[in-house]
Protein backbone atom coordinates (compact mmCIF):
# COMPACT_ATOMS: atom_id res chain seq x y z
CA UNK A 1 0.00 0.00 0.00
CA UNK A 2 1.36 3.54 -0.96
CA UNK A 3 1.88 5.96 1.91
CA UNK A 4 0.03 9.25 1.32
CA UNK A 5 2.46 11.95 0.75
CA UNK A 6 3.35 14.50 3.29
CA UNK A 7 0.04 16.89 3.66
CA UNK A 8 2.05 19.85 4.78
CA UNK A 9 4.57 19.61 1.50
CA UNK A 10 2.22 22.53 -0.11
CA UNK A 11 2.53 24.64 2.96
CA UNK A 12 6.41 24.13 2.83
CA UNK A 13 6.72 24.40 -0.69
CA UNK A 14 5.12 28.24 -0.62
CA UNK A 15 7.32 29.02 2.65
CA UNK A 16 10.51 27.48 0.28
CA UNK A 17 9.09 29.87 -2.68
CA UNK A 18 8.38 32.99 -0.45
CA UNK A 19 12.02 32.82 1.12
CA UNK A 20 13.62 32.52 -2.26
CA UNK A 21 11.53 34.73 -3.81
CA UNK A 22 12.59 37.29 -1.45
CA UNK A 23 16.53 36.74 -1.30
CA UNK A 24 17.45 38.52 -4.89
CA UNK A 25 16.44 42.23 -3.42
CA UNK A 26 17.14 41.73 0.23
CA UNK A 27 21.06 40.63 -1.50
CA UNK A 28 20.62 43.31 -3.78
CA UNK A 29 20.55 45.71 -0.53
CA UNK A 30 22.46 43.80 1.61
CA UNK A 31 25.26 44.32 -0.83
CA UNK A 32 24.93 47.65 -1.67
CA UNK A 33 24.23 48.52 2.45
CA UNK A 34 27.39 46.41 3.32
CA UNK A 35 29.88 47.28 0.75
CA UNK A 36 28.67 51.21 1.76
CA UNK A 37 29.67 50.43 5.35
CA UNK A 38 32.28 48.45 5.50
CA UNK A 39 34.10 47.60 1.71
CA UNK A 40 34.05 43.86 0.35
CA UNK A 41 33.69 42.03 4.02
CA UNK A 42 31.06 44.63 4.93
CA UNK A 43 29.43 43.03 1.38
CA UNK A 44 29.48 39.64 2.23
CA UNK A 45 28.39 40.35 5.95
CA UNK A 46 25.79 42.61 3.58
CA UNK A 47 24.36 38.86 1.84
CA UNK A 48 24.23 36.78 5.09
CA UNK A 49 21.92 39.10 6.56
CA UNK A 50 20.10 38.86 3.54
CA UNK A 51 20.21 35.21 3.39
CA UNK A 52 18.81 35.21 7.16
CA UNK A 53 16.23 37.62 6.46
CA UNK A 54 15.26 35.51 3.86
CA UNK A 55 14.36 32.38 5.76
CA UNK A 56 12.23 34.47 8.28
CA UNK A 57 10.43 36.20 5.41
CA UNK A 58 9.49 33.21 3.86
CA UNK A 59 7.88 31.40 6.45
CA UNK A 60 6.25 34.68 7.95
CA UNK A 61 4.85 35.84 4.97
CA UNK A 62 3.29 31.96 4.54
CA UNK A 63 1.61 32.76 8.13
CA UNK A 64 0.49 36.10 7.22
CA UNK A 65 -1.05 35.34 4.01
CA UNK A 66 -2.99 32.57 5.34
CA UNK A 67 -3.98 34.99 8.21
CA UNK A 68 -5.57 37.41 5.92
CA UNK A 69 -6.72 34.73 3.71
CA UNK A 70 -8.35 33.23 6.57
CA UNK A 71 -10.22 36.27 7.27
CA UNK A 72 -10.79 37.15 4.01
CA UNK A 73 -12.88 34.33 3.81
CA UNK A 74 -14.72 35.50 6.58
CA UNK A 75 -15.65 38.53 4.86
CA UNK A 76 -16.94 37.39 2.40
CA UNK A 77 -18.77 34.39 3.00
CA UNK A 78 -20.16 35.35 6.55
CA UNK A 79 -18.87 35.84 9.95
CA UNK A 80 -18.53 32.90 12.14
CA UNK A 81 -18.67 29.29 11.83
CA UNK A 82 -21.07 27.16 9.66
CA UNK A 83 -21.88 23.92 11.46
CA UNK A 84 -22.13 20.82 9.30
CA UNK A 85 -24.00 18.03 10.48
CA UNK A 86 -22.11 14.58 11.05
CA UNK A 87 -22.68 13.27 7.50
CA UNK A 88 -21.51 16.12 6.11
CA UNK A 89 -18.17 15.91 8.28
CA UNK A 90 -17.79 11.79 6.95
CA UNK A 91 -18.18 12.96 3.69
CA UNK A 92 -14.60 11.80 2.94
CA UNK A 93 -14.93 8.68 4.99
CA UNK A 94 -17.42 8.04 2.04
CA UNK A 95 -15.42 8.81 -0.84
CA UNK A 96 -12.84 6.61 0.78
CA UNK A 97 -14.86 3.16 0.90
CA UNK A 98 -16.03 4.16 -2.65
CA UNK A 99 -12.66 4.29 -3.75
CA UNK A 100 -11.67 0.46 -1.75
CA UNK A 101 -15.03 -0.73 -3.41
CA UNK A 102 -13.79 0.42 -7.26
CA UNK A 103 -10.53 -1.30 -6.61
CA UNK A 104 -11.84 -4.45 -5.57
CA UNK A 105 -10.42 -3.65 -1.93
CA UNK A 106 -13.44 -4.90 -0.75
CA UNK A 107 -12.17 -5.55 3.28
CA UNK A 108 -11.18 -2.11 3.24
CA UNK A 109 -14.08 -0.83 1.88
CA UNK A 110 -16.75 -2.72 4.30
CA UNK A 111 -14.32 -1.57 7.08
CA UNK A 112 -14.49 2.25 6.19
CA UNK A 113 -18.36 2.10 5.73
CA UNK A 114 -18.73 -0.02 9.25
CA UNK A 115 -17.20 3.04 10.98
CA UNK A 116 -19.13 5.35 9.27
CA UNK A 117 -22.25 3.39 10.41
CA UNK A 118 -21.11 3.09 14.03
CA UNK A 119 -20.85 7.26 13.98
CA UNK A 120 -24.58 7.00 12.45
CA UNK A 121 -26.32 3.87 11.78
CA UNK A 122 -29.66 5.46 9.88
CA UNK A 123 -26.63 7.24 7.32
CA UNK A 124 -28.79 5.63 3.83
CA UNK A 125 -25.96 6.40 1.78
CA UNK A 126 -23.64 4.74 3.53
CA UNK A 127 -26.24 1.86 3.62
CA UNK A 128 -26.81 1.90 0.33
CA UNK A 129 -22.44 1.12 -0.20
CA UNK A 130 -22.87 -1.08 2.15
CA UNK A 131 -25.39 -3.46 -0.05
CA UNK A 132 -23.01 -2.32 -2.73
CA UNK A 133 -19.61 -4.09 -1.26
CA UNK A 134 -21.71 -7.42 0.53
CA UNK A 135 -22.71 -8.46 -3.04
CA UNK A 136 -20.12 -7.38 -5.15
CA UNK A 137 -17.21 -8.32 -2.97
CA UNK A 138 -18.71 -11.20 -0.77
CA UNK A 139 -21.91 -12.34 -2.93
CA UNK A 140 -23.84 -12.06 1.00
CA UNK A 141 -27.62 -11.77 -0.94
CA UNK A 142 -28.86 -11.89 2.26
CA UNK A 143 -26.82 -9.01 4.22
CA UNK A 144 -26.88 -6.70 1.58
CA UNK A 145 -30.86 -7.16 1.48
CA UNK A 146 -31.02 -6.26 5.04
CA UNK A 147 -28.81 -3.57 3.94
CA UNK A 148 -31.16 -2.22 2.10
CA UNK A 149 -34.61 -3.20 3.81
CA UNK A 150 -33.18 -0.70 6.77
CA UNK A 151 -33.14 2.14 4.24
CA UNK A 152 -36.89 1.94 3.94
CA UNK A 153 -37.11 2.31 7.15
CA UNK A 154 -34.71 5.12 7.60
CA UNK A 155 -35.96 6.80 4.56
CA UNK A 156 -40.03 5.70 4.29
CA UNK A 157 -40.62 8.35 1.56
CA UNK A 158 -41.01 6.47 -1.47
CA UNK A 159 -40.21 9.41 -3.69
CA UNK A 160 -36.75 10.06 -1.80
CA UNK A 161 -33.47 8.98 -4.27
CA UNK A 162 -32.26 6.57 -1.85
CA UNK A 163 -35.80 4.67 -1.04
CA UNK A 164 -35.77 4.16 -5.14
CA UNK A 165 -32.18 3.20 -5.06
CA UNK A 166 -32.29 0.65 -2.83
CA UNK A 167 -35.89 -0.82 -4.18
CA UNK A 168 -34.24 -1.43 -7.57
CA UNK A 169 -31.14 -2.52 -5.87
CA UNK A 170 -33.79 -5.28 -3.95
CA UNK A 171 -35.51 -6.14 -7.17
CA UNK A 172 -32.07 -6.65 -8.67
CA UNK A 173 -30.62 -9.03 -5.73
CA UNK A 174 -34.18 -10.86 -6.28
CA UNK A 175 -33.96 -11.49 -9.59
CA UNK A 176 -30.63 -11.49 -10.76
CA UNK A 177 -27.36 -14.07 -9.71
CA UNK A 178 -24.03 -12.05 -9.01
CA UNK A 179 -22.39 -12.40 -12.50
CA UNK A 180 -25.80 -10.92 -14.10
CA UNK A 181 -25.82 -8.20 -11.94
CA UNK A 182 -22.23 -6.83 -13.00
CA UNK A 183 -22.78 -7.47 -16.42
CA UNK A 184 -25.75 -5.42 -16.49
Amino acid sequence: MKRLKDVDSAELALTLKNAIWAFPYLAVMGLIWGYLAGGSPGAVAGLAVAFLASAAIGPLTSILTGALGGGAINVFFGLGRRTIGIREQMGGDLNVARYHKLSNQFDDALLKIEEILAKDPDFPEALYLKAQILWEGFEDRQAAKACLLRIFKVVPDRKAMFHRWALSFYRDLSIQSREEFINS
